[in-house]
């Protein structure tokens, strides 16, 4: 006689970790955000499941609570995992022929990469027309504040989302002209925003140069970067700048095709 297989529902799955998923699935539905009784009340829980799920998932940052109205609605945390684990493949689909052509226009490798978390991911890559030229696997992850991947993203995020990414970050000195300053490295963040696009003078890897600009979707928000990176011999300081402006032209190209509208 066959032994009856576990029900897997029954066996396997975590209580208290269910309704939290509840409790997320219902307060994507609510924009405006519900109280706490009102989310008690329609997932029929009781008062001190309810209170427990909902504090530990304030204290993780998934949800926030206005303690003057006592509303409750998902978090920034929130938004920026479903932007990334749901846009990354549309991203790249979307950048791929301009990548091309910027490659074309300048010869020179072209990266495009997102946040995650308190580094940075490469999504695609073009490789340069060079003999002689830089290799990225996808995935490969890279420090926000010495790259132009990273730099291009937190210059133009809300003020506090960044300044809470860059409280976790450690500014680690890969060459002797990596910024180890928060104060200095907050200060440029405000130069790349005026710009429009970002420069690495080699503080990644010695004598590797690089300009990027952010890439924004239909909201305005940047989730990805765009930049070439060369040699220095072939990417000099005088020409960041015009580099810049090119790199700035293209990667609004990408987020066009995602819906961003530019304001006038």
């Amino acid at each position: 006689m066959s032994k009856q297989q576990p029900d897997l529902k029954t066996a396997y799955n975590v209580p208290n970790l269910e309704r939290g998923l509840m409790v997320i699935e219902l307060l994507a539905t609510k924009k405006s955000g519900l109280t706490l009784s009102e989310i008690t009340e329609s997932l029929s829980l009781t008062k001190t499941t309810a209170f427990r799920v909902v504090s530990t998932l304030i204290f993780k940052n998934y949800l926030q609570k206005n303690e003057t109205t006592k509303k409750i609605t998902l978090s920034r945390k929130m938004l920026t995992l479903g932007i990334s684990s749901m846009n990354e493949q549309s991203i790249v689909e979307m950048s791929i022929d301009v990548m091309r052509a910027l490659r074309d226009e300048i010869k020179e490798s072209v990266m495009l990469g997102v946040l995650l978390g308190t580094k940075g991911s490469i999504l695609e890559q073009v490789a340069s027309s060079y003999p002689v030229k830089l290799f990225v696997e996808q995935g490969t992850q890279f420090s926000l504040h010495s790259s132009v991947g990273g730099k291009s993203i937190l210059a133009f995020l809300p003020t506090d989302e960044a300044n809470d990414i860059l409280k976790k970050m450690t500014l680690t000195k890969y060459t002797k002209n990596t910024i180890t300053s928060k104060k200095e490295f907050k200060a440029q963040l405000k130069e790349i925003k005026k710009n429009g696009y970002a420069i690495d003078n080699g503080e990644d890897i010695q004598g590797i140069h690089c300009v990027g600009a952010p890439i924004f979707n239909e909201y305005g928000r940047p989730v990805a970067a765009l930049w070439i990176t060369a040699p220095h011999g072939r990417l000099p300081h005088d020409q960041f700048h015009e580099k810049g402006k090119t790199i700035a032209k293209y990667a609004f190209e990408i987020s066009a095709k995602l819906g961003y509208l530019q304001a006038n």
